[in-house]
């Protein structure tokens, strides 16, 4: 099993995309009902997928074990060189994640993930610096 990894400064706020298809497992992650507005503070992690078939580069990711969505396209090439390095050392990037949406205001029904990341080359920088 791969051990989790916080970097420091985590001044990114970071949007986890494709969760339309994973709202039944972030609904049972929060424990809310379909209709609930939801602010939920998590652990996530993201794991490199490149045998995913849409993007060789693709990043998962993960909230309590349960894959929740994606990384962009744009993220996945800004993050994706650090979690696979430290996925070549048996470790992977774990950070904060708010998982949240609905409300009086809210323009959908399902909910969203919001991570709090290094920005990119920090991030990739401390992953070479923890795999020396």
């Amino acid at each position: 099993m791969a051990t989790e990894i916080r970097l420091s400064f985590p001044d990114e706020i970071v949007r986890v995309v494709g969760v339309s298809h994973y709202q039944e497992a972030l609904l049972a992650i929060v424990g809310a009902a379909a209709e609930d507005r939801v602010r939920h503070a998590a652990t996530a992690t993201l794991e490199p997928e490149p045998g995913n078939p849409h993007d060789a580069n693709a990043v998962k990711v993960l909230v309590e074990g349960r894959h929740v969505g994606y990384l962009s396209r744009d993220d996945a090439a800004r993050y994706g060189p650090a979690v696979r390095l430290l996925g070549e050392h048996d470790l992977v990037l774990a950070c904060d994640a708010v998982v949240g949406g609905r409300g009086p205001d809210a323009t959908t029904d399902n909910l969203g993930v919001f991570l709090e990341l290094p920005r990119a080359p920090e991030a990739l920088l401390e992953a070479k610096t923890l795999t020396r």
